[in-house]
């Protein structure tokens, strides 16, 4: 599964990268700031890729601090 970000006209930058760097695994300030702005110009960014039960906490975490977040299930180009 992967996690996406997706844009909104409610959070700030700085909300946006001090929830992402306290919940996304390995997110540091600079990957946050990009994954913002990627977010800010494309609407949406894959900032996480993942397992259940980790991946569902990572997704409940962001929505309970406000932002917006889809996952998404990984189609494996290769199956028939």
């Amino acid at each position: 599964m992967s996690l996406h970000l997706m844009n909104d006209d409610v959070n700030s930058f700085q909300h946006v990268m001090e929830v992402l760097k306290a919940n996304i695994p390995l997110c540091n300030s600079l990957r946050a700031e990009q994954i913002a702005h990627l977010v800010h110009k494309a609407g949406e960014c894959q900032i996480h890729t993942g397992f259940p039960p980790e991946i569902y906490i990572i997704y409940a975490q962001l929505q309970k601090e406000g932002l917006k977040a889809q996952l998404k299930i990984i189609k494996n180009e290769n199956s028939n």
